[in-house]
């Protein structure tokens, strides 16, 4: 690699050029040898390489809809192939079979988490034991107003926003679906206020959470995994310190585990007696040692919340109101672009 990047400076350096770019370009192709140097270079497992680090930065990944790409991407690519992020080597995984062995058959030996900076890494200086605390005795002895009460209110807000955002946002998405398909909401025909012993006899509100869940998954990425020790994935041997993304867009929008997957059919989670069923290849909170601790919980938040509003309101587009755009916006979490609705209480 190290021949081809000077033969590649040579190239430029025998047309006429500013000098800041040939500086410029010289440094980066010095960045760019150290990186795949320190990155272990050809010793890499062979694998199909993916996007490289300047479509990942420049091209369709990073971009709004870039979760939109997921898919395609699977299908050129293949089940699985990797890419260089920055400094470290990533694996991504397209398929329901090797997101199972990421996460269940060899869940141990991928159970890191990359190592991120957090107030542990200084020097002891900070106490996080209380951080509101900190904030609100930052107030008392202050001269001017640092620290207003706007910022302890946000500051606690963003403590409790892993569980909000996330069940909000599917709120969102489902009720922009009903509003594509407004017989949908009859379908649900809660008679009366629901309780959480009203899960077993409500298999349809269950089905349209879960298809909620499946067709626009709050993040269309899983949370990276490491390996912790030296195995393989797919035949292919993976060296510890390996990140892996599981693509669960693709697993969730894939034709063969679901029939016209663009389509919202809560039908896909019901049997032919109306009872419940979760296909296997469904794992909107991951599985295994790492799956979600919040699952549960989130599950009957999003009972309680998308049944009570169903008893209590009827949702429906404005008059010559356009419906959702169902397309979404990634961002920290796949949200949809804002939309309209009126909210008719069922009982006057």
């Amino acid at each position: 690699m190290s021949t081809r990047l000077l033969s590649s400076l040579s190239s430029v350096l025998s047309s006429p050029s500013l000098p800041f770019s040939l500086i410029s370009l010289f440094v980066l192709l010095v960045l760019v040898l150290h990186l795949w140097r320190r990155s272990g270079g050809s010793s890499r497992p062979t694998l199909v390489r993916g996007p490289g680090v300047w479509r990942l930065q420049f091209g369709p990944w990073l971009w709004e809809e870039g979760h939109l790409t997921c898919f395609p991407v699977r299908c050129r690519l293949g089940p699985l192939f990797s890419m260089q992020l920055g400094p470290h080597f990533t694996l991504v995984v397209n398929s329901y079979d090797l997101a199972k062995e990421v996460l269940l058959t060899r869940g141990r030996d991928f159970a890191g988490r990359p190592k991120m900076a957090s107030l542990s890494d200084g020097d002891g200086g900070i106490d996080p034991r209380d951080l509101l605390e900190a904030l609100l005795r930052g107030q008392e002895g202050q001269k001017s107003e640092v620290i207003s009460d706007d910022h302890v209110l946000m500051t606690a807000a963003e403590t409790f926003g892993a569980g909000v955002e996330t069940t909000s946002t599917t709120l969102l998405w489902i009720i922009a679906y009903m509003l594509h398909h407004p017989e949908l909401e009859e379908q649900v025909g809660l008679e009366r206020p629901v309780r959480l012993s009203d899960r077993t006899r409500l298999p349809y509100v269950e089905a349209v959470i879960q298809e909620g869940l499946r067709i626009r998954p709050v993040s269309p990425v899983l949370i990276p995994h490491t390996a912790l020790t030296r195995t393989s994935l797919g035949g292919h041997p993976v060296q510890p310190g390996t990140r892996v993304l599981v693509n669960m867009w693709a697993l969730h929008h894939n034709p063969t585990d679901w029939p016209q997957p663009d389509l919202f059919k809560p039908e896909r989670f019901l049997d032919g007696r109306g009872g419940r069923v979760s296909p296997s290849c469904f794992l909107p909170f991951g599985a295994g040692p790492r799956v979600c601790v919040g699952e549960s919980l989130a599950r009957l938040e999003l009972f309680l919340f998308l049944s009570s509003l169903l008893q209590r309101i009827s949702f429906s587009l404005p008059p010559a109101g356009p419906v959702p755009d169902l397309r979404g916006r990634l961002g920290v979490v796949l949200q949809p672009p804002p939309y309209l609705v009126v909210a008719t209480p069922r009982h006057t």
